[in-house]
């Protein structure tokens, strides 16, 4: 039964596999093979007669004569299909019809054992032979992953307890020994599949649907380090063989002919190496650790509650994980993962909806150690998706440890429900932690800029400060949102491009012309706004004087003055903080924040901009209202 189970994946992974092994047979194997025989084809001339084409293709209509006998050509380059892959077709119809403009003899290529074969270009295409094969090689890969993933395929409990065919058969066989039994085979088939399907929903109700998901059966969790790590050698393997084979088969002949820009080839030499280190990285730690089994306490993780366990790593000396220059943390994600784009510039995204980061407590384990923790999780998170396929939820745990030698990194796919359940065994409180070394960071900050020192990391990225006396002076300079200003041109150059590629058929007559004006206008609005803030972003600078009589603020654009406000010290209400956005995500979030100036009249004005982080601008606002003695 486990066999017909596997079948569906078998023929779907095979079908795939076999997929990307035709495409290689109809692309880049009989384009290598023309290729190789065409380099002993000789050189003759021709008269071209006709030339036509597009980006995809190009064809020609050519005339030779070979020991005064007439051959007509049209056969362009090595490849028998059309595509569209960089500019060739285009560079090679603007060369052709160099020819047929100027009538000049063409020089084409034949096979001297068959003058009726000839060609006109019978160089190699490198880089698109490489995208054939790297396109192939992922059916390929996807196909085989398949089928390896469809043979490991673990029974279900329903299916380890249904009988087959072959053994009803024997029960009903020894049944009909009891003279009370009357039920012929079918019935007796159809009453045991009865049975088994209430079985089966039995077992249901006595365990979740979620706990169905592979490696989610039970509490100890595996990561994914092992399928990962055969995943990527495989690749490398492949894109090795095919690389080597290509290069030692093409090189000596080329370069005997002194063709030298062969070399290009080389670079897949270059990424395959490259892909072996890839390979390696995961597989010498593996090596070091094997498998790291993460045991959860709860089971599942609890939104509300605590998601926690013990992490068990066998290979792992405590000397070295205690050593104090080794680094151990321990990451929980809540993720949102989705697709974006479309067509082939679909891609999977995330975006990190919570994340806490901590030092487990450390413990021997025989001959390893046992890495304890618990977190406590926000009542208002999404639960984990069971499926996740498209877009989904799923919480993952990470832990790294940075030793001498190999470091430890491994990922965790955890269920994580809305339980409100708490860890029994796992007593090492790391929100608890964090929260107090939040707390700790935040009365350093509040003292150090109290006693008037600013230089805090949250302060000293945007703003210049300088006190002399009661005199203070804050210079907030241009280019200062350096990460900022590279995301707005990027748009603006976006935006630009796509609205400059639609503005060639704005010009042309008709309804196409009128829809097309219509459906670029989001597009050049986009261009102009992401144009402004690039230039605004690039160039704006503030100026902030706070002396005894007030605050005189200037911000310019370049040296150009675009707003001056002076208030007196009468006429300040309060100090307050806005947040201005944010930057990074995850453990690596950091919030902006701006300070507004508030006056009587109830306008505003912002004398402080880019702080990072709430703590810092709060304690830095306090000091600021005490400063013009406002509170």
């Amino acid at each position: 039964m486990h066999i017909l189970r596997a079948i569906p994946g078998l023929v779907f992974g095979l079908v795939f596999a076999g997929g990307g092994v035709a495409m290689l047979s109809q692309t880049a194997w009989p384009a290598w093979q023309e290729w190789s025989l065409m380099q002993h084809w000789q050189p003759v001339e021709a008269q071209l007669s006709e030339v036509s084409g597009d980006e995809s293709q190009t064809r020609a209509l050519y005339h030779y004569n070979i020991d005064g006998v007439a051959y007509q050509g049209a056969r362009v380059y090595i490849a028998s299909y059309s595509d569209n892959i960089g500019s060739y077709h285009l560079d090679l119809l603007k060369h052709l019809r160099v020819y047929q403009v100027t009538q000049k003899p063409l020089p084409i290529w034949i096979n001297s054992l068959d003058p009726q074969q000839a060609v006109i270009d019978r160089d190699m295409r490198w880089g698109f032979l490489a995208f054939m094969i790297g396109f192939s090689s992922i059916f390929i890969l996807i196909g085989l992953g398949v089928v390896y993933a469809s043979l490991r395929m673990k029974k279900t409990p329903a299916q380890s307890k249904r009988p087959s065919l072959l053994a009803m058969r024997r029960e009903w066989q020894k049944k009909q020994q009891d003279p009370a039994f009357t039920e012929d085979l079918l019935e007796y088939i159809q009453h045991r599949a009865e049975e088994s399907a209430q079985t089966t929903n039995a077992t249901r109700t006595e365990k979740s649907e979620w706990q169905a998901r592979k490696g989610w059966e039970t509490s100890a969790i595996h990561s994914e380090a092992l399928t990962g790590m055969k995943l990527i050698w495989s690749f490398a393997i492949i894109w090795n063989v095919f690389s080597y084979a290509m290069v030692f088969s093409i090189l000596p002949r080329e370069l005997k002919q002194e063709n030298y820009a062969v070399l290009f080839v080389l670079l897949f030499i270059l990424a395959g190496v490259f892909l072996i280190y890839m390979a390696m990285k995961p597989t010498l730690e593996y090596r070091r650790f094997g498998k790291v089994q993460f045991e959860m306490d709860p089971y599942p993780g609890a939104i509300g509650g605590h998601v926690g366990g013990h992490l068990y790593v066998p290979q792992l000396a405590y000397s070295t994980a205690v050593d104090p220059n080794a680094k151990l943390s321990v990451l929980l994600e809540c993720v949102h993962s989705y697709m974006s784009g479309s067509g082939e510039d679909r891609k999977r995204r995330e975006t990190i909806k919570w994340a806490e980061q901590g030092q487990p407590k450390v413990e021997s384990s025989g001959k390893g150690v046992r890495l304890g923790f618990r977190f406590d999780v926000p009542d208002n998170l999404p639960e984990a998706d069971v499926e996740q396929t498209d877009a989904y939820i799923f919480w993952r745990l990470t832990v790294k440890a940075e030793i001498e030698g190999t470091d430890l990194d491994r990922q965790y796919n955890i269920p994580v429900f809305n339980t409100g359940e708490m860890s029994r065994y796992a007593q090492h409180d790391l929100s608890a932690k964090i929260s107090e070394r939040k707390q700790q960071q935040s009365e350093e900050v509040k003292n150090s800029i109290a006693c008037g020192n600013f230089n805090v990391p949250g302060l000293t990225r945007a703003m210049q400060f300088s006190q002399q006396g009661n005199e203070i002076i804050m210079v907030f300079p241009m280019f200062r949102n350096k990460i900022l200003i590279v995301f707005a041109g990027i748009f603006a150059a976006g935006f630009s491009f796509a609205s400059f590629s639609m503005g060639g058929s704005m010009f042309d007559e008709g309804a196409y012309a009128l829809f097309i004006t219509l459906f670029s206008l989001p597009f050049i609005l986009g261009a102009v706004l992401a144009s402004i803030a690039t230039v605004y972003l690039m160039f704006n600078n503030l100026y902030v004087h706070i002396g005894p009589d007030g605050v005189s603020v200037l911000r310019r654009l370049l040296f150009i003055p675009v707003l001056h406000r002076q208030l007196a010290k009468s006429d300040i209400s309060h100090l307050s903080i806005k947040r201005t956005g944010s930057t990074g995500e995850g453990v690596d979030k950091i919030e902006h924040f701006k300070i507004l100036l508030h006056d009587k009249a109830k306008n505003r004005v912002t004398i402080a901009e880019d702080l990072d982080g709430e703590d810092v601008a709060t304690h830095f606002c306090d000091y600021l209202s005490r400063h013009l003695r406002l509170a």
